[in-house]
């Protein structure tokens, strides 16, 4: 991935994911109460992860963590916390080339 990956307090990726979330739940919520327009795409992808990560399809789960951490305002949540628990994910999935640039995740 070319840049170190910090340690994580999560020892699975089942922890990571849902930790992950956890972290993005306050932005997601603000972010649909500021632009109501954005509340339908922000639930419907946030179903996504619920789907995914309950089926054990957790590379398509993080995809929709990354995509929800997007959408969301980097103020309204602990942005560096939950992009550094997304770089430890993908790394312990092994995210790699096509897989890893499709998270977006910021330098």
């Amino acid at each position: 991935m070319g840049t170190e990956i910090e340690a994580i307090a999560t020892s699975s990726i089942h922890a990571g994911l849902d930790f992950a979330c956890n972290l993005l739940s306050n932005a997601i919520a603000a972010e649909g109460r500021s632009e109501p327009a954005k509340a339908v795409q922000l639930l419907s992808e946030l179903t996504n992860y619920i789907q995914f990560r309950y089926v054990g399809e957790e590379e398509l789960a993080l995809e929709s963590l990354s995509w929800l951490g997007h959408m969301c305002d980097v103020g309204a949540f602990r942005s560096n916390q939950f992009w550094s628990q997304v770089k430890w994910l993908a790394s312990a999935l092994g995210f790699e080339g096509d897989d890893l640039a499709r998270l977006e995740l910021p330098q």
